[in-house]
């Protein structure tokens, strides 16, 4: 089954475009790996999931904003691949997210994306390498923002 077949079977579009909102790449593509930038739970130019973990955004919040953040990168692959074919795996995920100094719950903000990586490719192609922090704040007062490195056939 390919990802886009997934995709449609959980009932998951990825958003229309994923363009960098600056002078970088959204995705490099090298040696058989494309490594995605910096992706935010955004909807077009609105920002969904906003604001610090421990203060004004909870957990099961933060993790659907991971969910977004992912089919945002997801979208960037297709964008300079052409389609999602070539996916083979996620091998690296890293989730930042904004939170107070006291907030410990990071790895579970991030479960909300390893989760969605989980359904998409399987027991054998989910499994991915990961770091989730805590940050003092992150653009456009996001909850959270996570970055990929993929294998690509």
């Amino acid at each position: 089954m390919t990802l886009a077949q997934r995709l449609l079977d959980l009932g998951l579009v990825l958003p229309e475009t994923a363009a960098p909102g600056a002078r970088y790449a959204a995705v490099v593509v090298h040696d058989g790996l494309a490594w995605v930038s910096g992706q935010l739970p955004r909807d077009g130019d609105r920002v969904i999931a906003m604001g610090k973990l421990g203060r004004d955004i909870d957990i099961p919040a933060a993790q659907h904003g991971a969910r977004i953040a992912l089919l945002r990168g997801l979208a960037a692959l297709r964008d300079e691949l052409g389609d999602l074919t070539r996916v083979r795996q996620i091998l690296k995920l890293a989730v930042y997210v904004n939170s107070t100094e006291d907030f410990t719950g990071h790895s579970a903000v991030a479960d909300g994306a390893s989760a969605l990586i989980y359904e998409l490719l399987g027991p054998e192609f989910g499994k991915h390498a990961r770091t989730s922090v805590g940050v003092a704040q992150l653009p456009r007062d996001g909850c959270v923002e996570l970055d990929l490195v993929v294998a690509l056939a």
